[in-house]
């Protein structure tokens, strides 16, 4: 069924306000520092944590982490993310996240450090289809010490953006994404229906009684 303009910028706004995933985000990043030896690049993470979500989106029309996506002069991101790995910098950053309580990330060499490095963190909320494509992902970048393959293949993604000389980011709608990716309009109103509603269904049973 075709949705109209309206309708099509209706579901947009309900998929850019998304419940993120802060759990299962929190269990990728701890898989990520368990491949990494427990010494995770700063930017590898976030790029890895960016690449395995559109890949989930992409291969199941379901985002991973249900996140906000931007980009930025580094390559695109996925907002909360973002803000999870900044809080666990020091007290001070203001971000509506606190992860200090299960990683480090160092100043001085940009590296992300799980405190408790033999635990994997909310593990149940990664299925082992999820798993392996971490795996996958990080396997592919893991001799990439100085990141040049990675922020390669980052440039050539579809939706990549160049932004402009005074944008410091730019949203990147789930609908922009898979329709960089081939997505036809039919298939991405019948993607974003189903993932405003299981957002919508998570949200309902998740409410105190």
């Amino acid at each position: 069924m075709k949705t109209n303009e309206g309708g099509r910028e209706l579901l947009n706004q309900r998929c850019n306000n998304l419940s993120f995933k802060e759990e299962k985000a929190i269990a990728a990043l701890s898989q990520l520092c368990q491949l990494a030896n427990n010494r995770l690049d700063h930017y590898k993470a976030a790029k890895l944590m960016y690449l395995f979500d559109r890949d989930v989106l992409l291969n199941t029309g379901e985002p991973a982490f249900y996140g906000a996506y931007y980009a930025l002069r580094l390559g695109p991101i996925i907002s909360e993310v973002n803000n999870g790995i900044k809080s666990c910098n020091r007290d001070d950053v203001e971000v509506p996240f606190d992860w200090k309580g299960y990683f480090t990330l160092n100043e001085k060499d940009h590296v992300i450090i799980q405190h408790d490095p033999d635990t994997h963190l909310f593990e149940g909320l990664l299925s082992e289809e999820e798993v392996d494509r971490l795996k996958m992902l990080f396997d592919r970048y893991k001799t990439d010490r100085e990141n040049k393959q990675l922020k390669s293949d980052i440039a050539a993604l579809p939706e990549h953006i160049t932004l402009s000389p005074d944008e410091k980011r730019r949203s990147m709608s789930y609908a922009y994404i898979l329709a960089k990716n081939g997505f036809t309009s039919e298939q991405i109103d019948e993607l974003l229906n189903e993932i405003a509603y299981d957002d919508y269904f998570r949200s309902y049973v998740e409410l105190p009684l």
